[in-house]
């Protein structure tokens, strides 16, 4: 079929990068727009004597929730319902701030989107059940095919004027990508934020078109070397 190529921005980014690690060869490629996921100094990072993912599965990491002692549960749903509760009212100053630099983006149709979800009645339960997540899987494990991440090609389109993070720690980000591995391709647009698809479209677009070729070379090459293991099995 046709190679499949995923695609995150922030937490989403994130996500996709597990994803790409998990399904394998079913991912061709990878674009991850100001991506979260803990990424350390590439020429200081050192693979552990097990994988974060293997350990995790294996049960050897401390348990990922550690209850708060006589509240429990109820404890972490207070906390989310007073996230909520300070967030709220700040929806559309916040959104203002991140899309600093196309200001149209933050209108009130994605307020209300944002506020709406946040009205739901398990958002609090969702935000304080975080505490429960076991050990993040740093970018460097992720992204090392040969450690059973993905070893294809990634596209991180690098909005440095990011008013999440900061324009410092993007800057340092892109940096940490560009000495990552090989196959890991920078584009930094000095006019995007934390949303760069949403504050530089035309130039994400572009960084994309010039980035599927390396996709479609990945993949040919995995469908080539596919054919020879199988002509090496049946031989």
């Amino acid at each position: 079929g046709r190679p499949l190529v995923l695609c995150g921005n922030s937490i989403g980014g994130g996500l996709s990068a597990g994803a790409s690690a998990t399904l394998g060869d079913q991912v061709k490629g990878l674009i991850l727009c100001n991506t979260a996921g803990v990424l350390e100094e590439p020429a200081e990072y050192a693979a552990p004597r097990m994988l974060v993912r293997d350990a995790t599965l294996r049960g050897e990491h401390a348990a990922p929730f550690a209850p708060v002692p006589l509240f429990g549960q109820p404890a972490l749903d207070a906390f989310g319902a007073a996230l909520v509760a300070a967030l709220f009212p700040r929806v559309p100053a916040l959104l203002d701030g991140i899309y600093g630099d196309r200001p149209a983006n933050a209108d009130e149709a994605l307020a209300f989107a944002i506020t709406q979800g946040a009205c739901s009645p398990g958002a609090a339960n969702v935000i304080g059940s975080g505490q429960k997540l076991a050990t993040n899987r740093p970018l460097n494990e992720v992204l090392d095919g040969e450690a059973g991440g993905f070893g294809g090609p990634v596209l991180v389109p690098q909005g440095m004027n990011d008013k999440v993070s900061g324009p410092a720690r993007a800057s340092e980000r892109a940096d940490a990508f560009e000495r990552l591995r090989p196959g890991v391709k920078v584009c930094r647009l000095e006019a995007g934020g934390h949303c760069p698809q949403d504050d530089a479209p035309e130039a994400v677009a572009a960084a994309i078109l010039e980035f599927l070729p390396a996709v479609r070379e990945y993949a040919q090459g995995d469908t080539s070397r596919g054919r020879a293991a199988e002509s090496t099995v049946g031989a």
